[in-house]
């Protein structure tokens, strides 16, 4: 039982490792990108949607703002099937030189549907976006500066769950300062499909057997011994992290990435040891600890039975409570307990219950932030 004890630490250690670690190379082997305020060129920038009738008008509307127009580029959507009033809302823009819209009698996967668009970019600079989160006005700019220093293959922005100047939450705020460490050393492992920029020389069609792109998008930039950095002027705005990640989300996010490594094993590998570590702690480590809290719970239970001294456990007990009732410590508990309940329901449906659909579904709770 004891041997089983310290195998559940391995993965917690290791989790709170990957800071520190993260942390020294940033410290002491940094690699700074060689960015200029002065390269700005065209882009084409990439829309798949399917039933964005809520946020399609105002996200075209922002990118041909004049603050964040850059001259020759384009804007391409693909509406992937689009059911309610997308089309509808895209028509207004059919005649506008600056867009080019195809329009899907089929509901196409958003891999498929970007896959398309690509096909049409006229620009060495791809720049990927999704409908609902916000971009703050400047960001796309901020993007592609990094692009001056041709060791850079794909450039990320900054999610932050923060709106009118709340503070964001703690666990997003950590996943952040981690990928400006990496990103100042080599590279980091954090892409938001929601908006990120990448050399269209280095694209790879995304596989039409995945749900997600960014895990496709770090594979591909790394196994061309490419940096993928984040660019932390490059800002979107989403919901808070406890409201965003329910069940719903939760169970999308583990099917994506459990077919991802297990249908794209062979792009994986191609990128190097030592990233490739980096890759299953950052992306899939997590994975594991609801099996780490499992053994413990059983632990626990284990050790109360055993115990004699009834003072013991009243003290620990007390502190257990104390913890709970402590606002901060009780939110991290109970988003925890939370979580790893999903993951673990969400791994047992796609092993035993076959749950690996590929289909972008719209979730049903779709908050607008």
């Amino acid at each position: 039982m004891k041997l089983l004890l310290i195998i559940s630490l391995i993965v917690p250690l290791v989790i709170l490792v990957y800071p520190l670690v993260s942390f020294i190379r940033y410290k002491f082997f940094a690699n700074p990108i060689a960015k200029s305020y002065n390269f700005i060129v065209p882009v084409s920038i990439i829309i798949a949607c399917y039933n964005e009738e809520k946020y399609i008008y105002n996200k075209i509307l922002s990118f041909l703002d004049n603050s964040e127009w850059i001259d020759s580029s384009e804007i391409i959507i693909v509406s992937a099937g689009s059911t309610d009033n997308t089309n509808v809302i895209l028509s207004e823009f059919q005649n506008n030189p600056k867009i080019n819209i195809i329009f899907s009698k089929l509901q196409l996967t958003k891999i498929e549907a970007v896959n398309i668009a690509v096909d049409y970019a006229k620009n060495d600079l791809l720049v990927f976006s999704d409908c609902r989160q916000t971009i703050k006005k400047g960001s796309l700019k901020q993007l592609i500066r990094n692009f001056n220093d041709k060791n850079v293959g794909t450039v990320v922005a900054v999610l932050n769950d923060s709106f009118n100047k709340k503070k964001q939450s703690f666990l997003r705020a950590i996943i952040n300062k981690l990928a400006f460490y990496d990103s100042q050393s080599g590279s980091c492992l954090n892409v938001y499909g929601a908006f990120y920029a990448q050399r269209k020389s280095i694209f790879k069609k995304f596989p039409l057997n995945q749900l997600f792109d960014d895990l496709c998008v770090i594979t591909t930039t790394l196994s061309q011994k490419k940096r993928l950095i984040q660019e932390p002027l490059a800002i979107i705005y989403d919901v808070h992290f406890h409201t965003y990640y329910n069940g719903e989300r939760l169970e999308r996010l583990t099917r994506g990435l459990l077919i991802f490594i297990t249908k794209n094993w062979s792009q994986i590998i191609k990128i190097r040891k030592f990233d490739l570590l980096r890759l299953l702690i950052f992306k899939y480590s997590k994975l594991l600890l609801p099996f780490s809290f499992f053994i413990w719970f059983i632990y626990f239970f284990i050790w109360i039975y055993s115990i004699d001294n009834l003072l013991s456990i009243i003290l620990f007990l007390f502190i257990l409570v104390t913890l709970f009732f402590i606002k901060q410590t009780r939110s991290i508990i109970i988003l925890s307990f939370r979580i790893n309940i999903y993951f673990l329901l969400a791994i047992f449906k796609f092993f035993f219950l076959n749950k690996q659909s590929i289909r972008w579904k719209k979730l049903k709770n779709n908050i607008k932030p």
